[in-house]
């Protein structure tokens, strides 16, 4: 995007941003300066380590390092995901491009009340609730890259549908997101969030792997099963391409994020007996390594 203002004189003045992915931004070809390291770990690995070594859970290690006011923070993402969900849901009509696609995210929800068992209607709700943030992302309007703009239907749905349907505690709540930012946080300092670099396994083959673990989190799951969620989460996105339709982040992007969001449940659920009946003979950090060379 080339921004230009003309002064009375006629002479003007310019910027030229450039998306590099990953919500950064280089302008006027100069990179974007990089975050201030404050973890003292940089692979989960190291981090389990330490956490049991002080029998300490990962919400808790993310808490020793970001302070106190992380829960703070965490509640802004709270509220911000909780709002793109329910503005998703209340929106009907077409999206904003030349597919001219209409939002579905309504029609999902009103069909999950009608599915014949308990499990269909959970897993509808949920990838209706994908959905609508996807569309709101698609339209321009307010969405939480968790951990990129392409996937940040994931995470809000499972937050969502554990909060507001099953009204789940907002302090495992909260806790939860801090594992799942966590896993994001890993990805990016040892891989790549960017589409733009690694392709789609890297959107949302992250988001799945974030929201495994937050699924695994809530439910109390130790270290090393969440660590086995997260890693399912990734490992069976490796290779996913980044194509969209006419470059708009529609199709198939938003149905996408459905997919993963269910993906993320399961992936939880598997760790849970998975680790009970044999030790991951992969690691998350190999799976990492792996995604990163794919790309």
């Amino acid at each position: 995007m080339v921004i230009k203002a003309i002064r009375p004189d006629g002479s003007t003045l310019e910027k030229t941003y450039v998306s590099i992915g990953g919500g950064k931004l280089m302008i006027d070809g100069k990179q974007p300066e990089s975050a201030k390291d404050i973890y003292p770990h940089t692979t989960l690995d190291d981090i389990q380590h330490y956490c049991k070594k002080k029998y300490m859970r990962l919400d808790e290690y993310v808490t020793e390092v970001e302070g106190k006011d992380i829960d703070a923070y965490m509640q802004k993402i709270y509220k911000a995901m909780i709002k793109s969900v329910k503005e998703g849901l209340s929106k009907t009509g077409t999206l904003p491009g030349k597919l001219h696609l209409d939002r579905v995210a309504y029609a999902l929800y009103e069909s999950a009340k009608t599915c014949d068992t308990e499990a269909d209607r959970d897993a509808l709700l949920i990838q209706s609730y994908a959905y609508a943030a996807a569309e709101q992302n698609a339209s321009g309007g307010t969405v939480v890259t968790a951990p990129t703009m392409g996937s940040a239907g994931v995470l809000p749905a499972l937050v969502y549908h554990y909060s507001i349907d099953l009204g789940m505690p907002k302090k495992s709540i909260l806790n939860g997101l801090k594992v799942a930012a966590l896993i994001g946080n890993l990805i990016q300092e040892n891989a790549t969030i960017s589409g733009a670099k690694a392709g789609c396994q890297a959107e949302v083959g992250a988001a799945c792997a974030m929201g495994a673990a937050f699924v695994a989190s809530l439910f109390r799951l130790s270290n090393e099963q969440i660590e086995s969620a997260a890693e399912m989460g990734l490992e069976h996105h490796l290779g996913l391409t980044c194509d969209p339709v006419m470059g708009y982040v529609m199709i198939p992007c938003i149905e996408r994020n459905a997919v993963a969001s269910t993906r993320a449940v399961d992936a939880a659920r598997l760790a849970k007996y998975l680790r009970n009946v044999k030790k991951n003979r992969v690691s998350f950090d190999m799976v990492v390594k792996t995604m990163n060379l794919t790309g």
